[in-house]
């Protein structure tokens, strides 16, 4: 051991890699002395980490997949049918939080993998699994269900926090587990203060039914600097005609989570019924990006590649939509497209249809 040690001082580790590293190698300590009790994750010696470094300094790309092994590899598959949430797991945002709950009430245990934000959004990285209860349709819900997600900063009140889209859920029925990428709001914010997060109440969906299961989840942590990813805003006005209805598109905002496109047009904006309330229709551009949206059984929410939508392109290659996203909302003239995050944001391009190309960074 003396000599790897001695190795590792002559090697020079990216700065970023090395909090990442330090990061796995806290949990790997975790995980030895958690892992007599339950079988939850894959053993990873620290022996072991330090070696996969050793034996990888040649390139970034080999450190970072061994560094990675100590995370669930659940998230960034495409089980997850966030790409946002896959991209940042292969680039290595976020802050890991390594923390286990045991609900002993349902036979419940949480594991609270990792955070990551921006100043739009937050996600929560979170499994779930039980020996005695069936998972298979136990969900978190903040979207529409009986779930919430709370935050308490010191001697605040505790306040209840937006959800952003419905997130991402991947069921196991081999393992009885559940992967949830929650999405709401940002807490940015509180960056360098204790915060703490409770997840409140379960909703089952069965035979056609809706119940609640009454439980708090609670996650106490100080956020870190390494949890927020900034965004950049780009200006764009440029117009184009679809289906002989003029848009707009106002800005395309770029961050490690996500890629948005805002856009007004005729279409775009609230409606009102005769009492004076407000609704809102599908314009023909939302109609089209979803045009290409297909439910998968195994992976979700995917592009259906024999039909048309609205892509992005950059850097020459396909930008797929974040369809999870789809109900995000803007301004009251607004229409927000959500994609993955871009290679290049130098050069991107909006695709809309099989003959619409509109630069939006050139």
């Amino acid at each position: 051991m003396s000599n790897i040690k001695q190795e590792l001082e002559k090697i020079k580790i990216p700065k970023e890699l090395h909090e990442r590293t330090k990061l796995g190698v806290e949990k790997a300590k975790l995980e030895q002395r958690s892992n007599k009790k339950r079988k939850l994750y894959k053993r990873f010696s620290i022996a072991a980490a330090v070696c996969l470094i050793v034996v990888s300094t040649l390139t970034f790309t080999p450190v970072l997949a061994a560094i990675q092994e100590v995370y669930d590899k659940i998230f960034s598959s495409k089980h997850i049918d966030d790409t946002g949430v896959r991209t940042a797991i292969d680039l290595g945002h976020g802050q890991s939080v390594d923390q286990t709950f045991y609900d002993e009430k349902h036979d419940i245990t949480v594991h609270f993998e990792s955070v990551m934000m921006d100043d739009k959004e937050t996600k929560l990285l979170l499994t779930y699994q039980s020996k005695k209860t069936n998972l298979k349709n136990f969900y978190v819900d903040l979207f529409e269900g009986d779930s919430s997600i709370n935050l308490i900063v010191g001697n605040e009140q505790k306040k209840s926090l937006d959800n952003v889209g419905w997130g991402s859920r991947y069921y196991d029925s081999k393992e009885n587990k559940v992967a949830e990428a929650l999405s709401f709001e940002s807490i940015k914010q509180y960056e360098g203060q204790n915060i703490r997060l409770e997840i409140e109440n379960l909703t089952i969906y069965e035979n056609n039914e809706t119940r609640s299961v009454q439980t708090i989840w609670p996650l106490s942590f100080k956020l870190s600097k390494s949890a927020i990813s900034e965004r950049e805003t780009i200006a764009v006005n440029k117009d184009f005609v679809f289906e002989k209805v003029t848009y707009k598109i106002k800005q395309v905002e770029f961050s490690a989570l996500e890629t948005r496109v805002v856009v007004t047009g005729k279409d775009t904006k609230l409606m009102r019924d005769e009492t004076g309330m407000k609704y809102r229709v599908m314009s023909k551009l939302e109609h089209q990006f979803l045009n290409a949206r297909r439910f998968d059984k195994k992976y979700g929410y995917i592009v259906d590649d024999k039909k048309s939508g609205v892509f992005l392109k950059s850097a020459g290659e396909k930008v797929e939509p974040v369809f999870s996203k789809g109900e995000v909302e803007g301004e009251d003239d607004e229409y927000i497209m959500i994609f993955a995050p871009v290679k290049d944001r130098q050069n991107c391009i909006l695709e809309v249809g099989n003959k619409i190309k509109i630069p939006l960074t050139k």
